[in-house]
């Protein structure tokens, strides 16, 4: 694979010439580093969470158990942190299907 990738871009390097090739490499490194900049501001933004979360879950049970839990579990309420501002579990059961579905902060208070 990597044979074929070097054989390619020397094809290419031969067909339009060296000079012709930097320009291009430039303008498409400058298009990658705005994008990966982009995309960074995205996920360091998207990882705060902004302030509010959401658990979402969605269960169906046929003839047997499904044990739902939705929230915190980590402690991060007792620690301060924002834990997830809403729960929404959604669950059908259907012929002897069972669904348990526990919601809320599952972590023990923090100790003073």
């Amino acid at each position: 694979m990597t044979l074929a990738a070097v054989a390619g871009l020397g094809v290419y390097f031969a067909s339009v010439g060296l000079d012709n090739a930097d320009k291009l490499g430039s303008v498409i490194g400058a298009l990658v580093a705005v994008a990966g900049l982009s995309l960074t501001v995205y996920g360091l933004v998207a990882a705060s969470g902004g302030g509010r979360r959401l658990v979402q879950q969605t269960a169906r049970a046929s003839g047997g158990r499904i044990s739902q839990v939705g929230g915190d579990q980590t402690g991060a309420a007792s620690l301060g942190r924002d834990a997830a501002a809403e729960v929404r579990q959604r669950a059908r059961a259907y012929k002897d299907g069972e669904i348990s579905q526990v919601a809320g902060d599952q972590a023990p208070p923090a100790q003073p």
